[in-house]
C-alpha cells in the first residue's frame, strides 16, 4: 500500500476535528483538510462527486471539486460527532478515525490505480 500525501492531510483534518471540543470548529477544519488533500491527490473513495456535463473548464474544474468536498466532510462530521459520543477517550477515537481514513483511502487509490492499469493494457491489447 502506497500512502498518499492527500491521505495523511485529510486524515489529521478528520484527526483535529475529532479532537476540537467545540462543534462548529469541526467543519471548517474538515472542509480544509479535504480542500487541501484534494489539491495533493484526489481521494480513493468519493462519496458524491458531480461531474457536470459542460466543455466550460472552470465548471468541470470546480463542481467535482466542492461537491466531494462537501460529500466528504459531511460523512466525517457525522462520525467525529457519534465518535465523541461513544465512552471511548476522544483522542483514541480521534487516533482510530484519521489513521483509518488514510489507510481506506490509500487501498482504494491503489485498487483505482490497478483498475486503470488493467484497463490500459486491455485497451492496449485491442487497438
Amino acid at each position: 500500500m502506497k500512502v498518499r500525501p492527500g491521505a495523511v492531510v485529510r486524515g489529521t483534518g478528520v484527526a483535529l476535528a475529532c479532537l476540537a471540543t467545540d462543534e462548529a470548529r469541526r467543519s471548517p477544519i474538515l472542509i480544509a483538510g479535504f480542500a487541501c488533500g484534494w489539491f495533493l491527490d484526489r481521494p480513493g473513495l468519493q462519496l458524491a462527486t458531480v461531474v457536470p456535463d459542460s466543455e466550460e473548464p472552470w465548471k468541470r474544474a470546480t463542481v467535482p471539486f466542492a461537491t466531494s468536498v462537501a460529500s466528504w466532510s459531511t460523512a466525517m462530521l457525522v462520525a467525529t460527532t457519534a465518535l465523541r459520543r461513544t465512552s471511548l477517550p476522544v483522542p483514541i477515537a480521534a487516533l482510530v478515525l484519521g489513521g483509518g481514513l488514510v489507510v481506506v483511502d490509500s487501498l482504494l487509490a491503489d485498487l483505482g490505480e490497478r483498475r486503470d492499469a488493467v484497463d490500459a493494457d486491455e485497451a492496449g491489447a485491442e487497438g
